[in-house]
């Protein structure tokens, strides 16, 4: 006689669907955009609030240089720092012959940066930004960090093929274990004939 289990309870299936959704949803509103050549990234300091704020996650788009407007909130290259990207709030554009001169200040910050791109460069300008995300995602760009979450999805198949191997609740799954333990007792018996 098989037991059968009872369904989780229409509460613990909702709080389970709603958390599916966010977390797809959240999976989404990162990967999608990375499809179409759009770029998430981390906003590590506070120099924009209260519009962006530090852990909030930015998604930018190319924007070509003379598109760049006054208002915009674009993603530069810092022009002390080549490998640091700032993002900030555009003052001024203008057109000097092959470069466009921006100026950009954080709302939070009193100084302003003053930089360059060529007319046929591009920035990144912010379409949208999730907040606190970046908390979350941060520590993931470590290496032992992706090599966790790699090998994780992983270990988890193989234990619930191990476990629903191992599982001897159900007559199939019983067959399955005496047929098993049958050819053991057959490889023993053949074993114990050769000696």
């Amino acid at each position: 006689m098989s037991r059968h289990r009872k369904p989780p309870p229409a509460s613990r299936r909702v709080v389970r669907g709603i958390l599916a959704g966010l977390g797809a949803g959240f999976v989404a509103a990162l990967v999608v955009p990375a499809a179409i050549g759009w770029r998430p990234l981390t906003v590590m300091s506070g120099s924009m609030s209260p519009s962006i704020d530090t852990g909030d996650v930015v998604v930018t788009r190319p924007l070509a240089a003379t598109e760049i407007a006054p208002g915009d909130v674009v993603t530069f290259r810092d022009p002390l720092d080549a490998h640091r990207l700032i993002t900030h709030r555009v003052r001024v554009v203008a057109v000097h012959g092959r470069a466009v001169d921006v100026v950009t200040r954080g709302d939070a910050n009193t100084g302003v940066e003053k930089w360059s791109v060529p007319v046929d460069g591009s920035v990144g300008r912010v379409v949208y930004r999730l907040p606190r995300l970046g908390y979350a995602l941060h520590p993931l760009a470590m290496p032992m960090a992706q090599l966790f979450f790699l090998g994780l999805p992983v270990m988890l198949w193989g234990l619930m093929t191990l476990r629903a191997i191992w599982r001897s609740d159900s007559p199939p799954r019983r067959r399955h274990a005496a047929h098993a333990a049958g050819v053991w007792r057959s490889v023993g018996a053949l074993r114990a004939q050769s000696t």
